[in-house]
């Protein structure tokens, strides 16, 4: 078996094939294998202590889209003023921190990523079904593939600036039509 593209690594569970019988000229032949790696570790991210933002008992779910990560009304991409946006909005609330499949999926592309998402935040059909009481939507589509991770939610909130987007057909109890960007901003200053 051969492959160009690497790493190349095969395993077998024990168990899952019938033992080898030994062949008839002896045991089998061990052949040695020169196992080298080009590995290099370039650092770690990992969020500050203290900073958890996945909270399955908090009473809200705040769900960011790759809408925070596109160029605004301005023409320019303002990714670390929704990073603070967000989590200034996390720390006051208390909301538990969702995302959506195309925004944790940014980073893979080399576009410019919020700094506190991982996978562990997907919320929808290849990521979490959280049961939160309320959800709040920013920023995302609300087609189906997220929207089935909203089904044990009982109250739907939505902030998009399209007003036929997927929220809008039924699966927001209220759609705001609106930028997450001036929302948000309002609403932090409404916590304090």
């Amino acid at each position: 078996m051969t492959r160009k593209a690497r790493p190349w690594i095969l395993l077998i569970e024990p168990g899952a094939f019938e033992a080898a019988a030994e062949p008839a000229g002896g045991a089998p032949e061990i052949l040695e294998v020169e196992v080298s790696t080009r590995t290099e570790v370039q650092g770690t991210v990992a969020p500050e202590a203290g900073k958890q933002t996945i909270r399955p008992d908090a009473d809200l779910l705040f769900v960011a889209g790759a809408g925070w990560t596109k160029k605004q009304k301005d023409g320019a991409t303002h990714v670390p003023e929704a990073a603070e946006l967000i989590t200034a909005f996390l720390d006051k609330s208390q909301a538990s921190l969702g995302s959506s499949k195309s925004l944790v999926d940014l980073g893979g592309e080399g576009q410019a990523v919020l700094p506190f998402l991982t996978h562990l935040h997907q919320v929808g059909q290849t990521g979490s079904t959280p049961r939160h009481r309320k959800g709040l939507a920013t920023c995302c589509h609300g087609e189906e593939p997220h929207v089935v991770g909203w089904r044990f939610i009982h109250e739907r909130r939505a902030v998009n600036l399209d007003p036929n987007c997927g929220w809008s057909r039924g699966k927001a109890d209220v759609l705001y039509v609106a930028d997450a960007f001036e929302v948000m901003r309002e609403l932090n200053k409404l916590l304090g």
